[in-house]
């Protein structure tokens, strides 16, 4: 058992790398592959995947593999994870999103009026672009 027990120890960083490489690998496909573009909250999403596979990084390289490494790697995904309940429970109407994400204000004039009409809109916080079985990207 203790084998098993030095076994995780050691190579969580390996899993660690790989969960946050294809979380961003697909959203990333999503994205620029399936022209989905993201909302402020699943780009909010993607920074605590980046920290978690930079910080497996270092341990594989440094060997620093220990317990507190492997405990700020886990709040990385456990950031994330809360943040995409926030996300959601935005998208089914549970709670308030950000004001940024979840639909632009009305122009006070036709000009402004015309270039947000003419401009790009960004992604909406309270809409799902894509889901599959009733569960979301977020």
């Amino acid at each position: 058992m203790s084998s098993m027990s030095d076994l995780i120890t050691k190579r969580w960083p390996v899993l660690a790398l790989a969960a946050a490489a294809i979380a961003l690998g697909t959203a990333l496909i999503a994205q620029f592959v399936f022209d989905l573009p993201p909302c402020e909250l699943c780009i909010w999403q993607r920074w605590p995947y980046v920290a978690a596979g930079l910080l497996a990084a270092i341990a594989m390289v440094t060997g620093r593999t220990g317990r507190l490494m492997a405990l700020i790697v886990a709040l990385c995904f456990a950031a994330t994870a809360g943040i995409a309940v926030w996300h959601v429970g935005v998208e089914e109407g549970i709670w308030q999103g950000l004001a940024t994400c979840t639909g632009a204000e009305t122009p006070n004039d036709l000009e402004a009026l015309r270039a947000q009409v003419l401009g790009t809109q960004p992604a909406r916080c309270d809409d799902v672009p894509w889901s599959m079985f009733g569960i979301s990207i977020a």
